[in-house]
């Protein structure tokens, strides 16, 4: 019997950028408390102690570039995934994700209670989060699988053909979604291909405070390699919060009404990206937020710029879901139980820019599925070196972004 290929393309992508709120409307400058569940709590600590972990895989594989990921992004495409799994590949996804503690009910209530959270905490800026299900005109789909991603995940359905139509429509829908950002996903459609899973954030705000561009100024920094090379730096004295370590020294900047946030961990001198990344595990992570202090502080940081993408297939499976790639043995018979199939491709796309009004980012995850049968002090930050970088709800502690910076001058 000829093999039939079967997509699931799921692509989350966040977007965060500044907001010009010159003559608009006046929004809370106040931070706002989430209360959320057990649940949603362990949910929140699963995807970061899974985003931790694949950050720390991404960078030993990329030592010398910039580079980005969206634990967000990553977890929504994920579980949308594990939702279709049973058996030995359920469990891998849930030892992967790190979510044995949770029933897969738990797991999906508690990242809708956390998308509604994230979506509501600040009037003051703009998030969306938008789902859909393509299907091929025809094709016979599990109603509990659908049902799944329609309650919890507010996913559209949508029947087509699977022609050049379709293809056009999945883009615009792709491109309306992210405002632009992201403006096309697929190229054609494969004639075996039957399904397209896709996921959209949109996340438009700006700093708190913002930078002056009259006070960016060009300056020296330097590279891992030695060298040195000029690009402008933001500068502006604030008050913040400050972490000292052996280590790193690390800044939190608020974006909007200081839910959002942005931490910038700087090694000291004399140590290096590598040496904060054998630092860096979820329980770290926790205690170093605690740790933040108020300060004044005379920040300089670059304006950067720059795209990435992988293909993660073996990522994840160094992280334990090499059955979910196994043609013979993944099982996703919760998508459909006439079909044998497995995962063929995970590849994740990322964006980021900062710059004096604020940050844009934007990350896309897509699944390919086939089937074979204390009192102020003064300090100064300058980021004038290597530095890791983490956008984050402050309530919640769901990470949205985790980047390096090797050389913000290149994109």
């Amino acid at each position: 019997m000829k093999k039939l290929i079967y997509h699931l393309l799921l692509i989350p992508l966040i977007i965060i950028s500044c907001q010009n709120d010159e003559g608009g409307p006046e929004f809370p400058t106040e931070e706002k408390e989430i209360i959320l569940s057990t649940e949603s709590i362990n949910m929140v600590n699963s995807d970061n102690q899974f985003g931790i972990e694949f950050f720390k895989e991404i960078i030993a594989s990329e030592p010398d570039i910039n580079l980005m990921i969206s634990p967000l992004s990553l977890s929504q495409a994920l579980l949308m995934t594990y939702n279709g799994a049973d058996g030995d590949t359920k469990s891998a996804f849930e030892e992967t994700l790190f979510l044995n503690s949770l029933t897969t009910e738990e797991i999906n209530q508690a990242q809708k209670d956390l998308v509604e959270a994230l979506l509501e905490v600040d009037p003051g800026i703009t998030i969306s989060i938008a789902n859909s299900i393509w299907c091929r005109e025809g094709l016979s789909v599990k109603p509990e699988f659908i049902n799944v991603n329609q309650n919890y995940y507010d996913a559209e359905v949508r029947e087509e053909l699977f022609d050049q139509n379709t293809v056009n429509l999945i883009n615009s829908w792709v491109n309306d979604k992210t405002n632009g950002k992201i403006d096309d996903i697929i190229d054609s459609i494969d004639p075996l291909t039957v399904m397209f899973l896709i996921n959209a954030v949109y996340f438009k705000g700006n700093w708190k405070f913002e930078f002056s561009e009259e006070n960016t100024v060009d300056s020296d920094f330097y590279l891992s390699n030695g060298n040195t090379i000029e690009v402008p730096f933001m500068n502006q004295e604030v008050t913040a919060n400050l972490m000292y370590h052996d280590v790193f020294q690390m800044l939190e900047l608020p974006y909007g009404r200081g839910n959002y946030r942005m931490l910038i961990l700087l090694p000291v001198d004399g140590k290096s990206i590598q040496d904060m990344i054998e630092e860096l595990d979820f329980e770290n992570y926790d205690e170093w937020l605690l740790n933040l202090q108020e300060g004044n502080v005379e920040v300089s940081i670059p304006k950067f710029k720059f795209k990435y993408e992988k293909t993660i297939n073996d990522l994840l499976k160094s992280m334990g879901l090499s059955v979910a790639f196994d043609p013979n043995n993944a099982d996703f018979s919760n998508i459909s139980e006439a079909l044998e199939l497995y995962i063929n491709r995970v590849k994740h796309k990322t964006f980021v820019e900062v710059n004096e009004k604020g940050t844009e980012a934007a990350a896309v995850t897509s699944v390919d599925i086939y089937t074979n049968s204390a009192d102020p002090t003064y300090h100064k930050f300058i980021a004038n070196k290597p530095f890791l970088f983490v956008i984050r709800e402050k309530y919640t502690n769901s990470i949205l972004f985790m980047g390096k910076v090797e050389d913000p001058s290149k994109e």
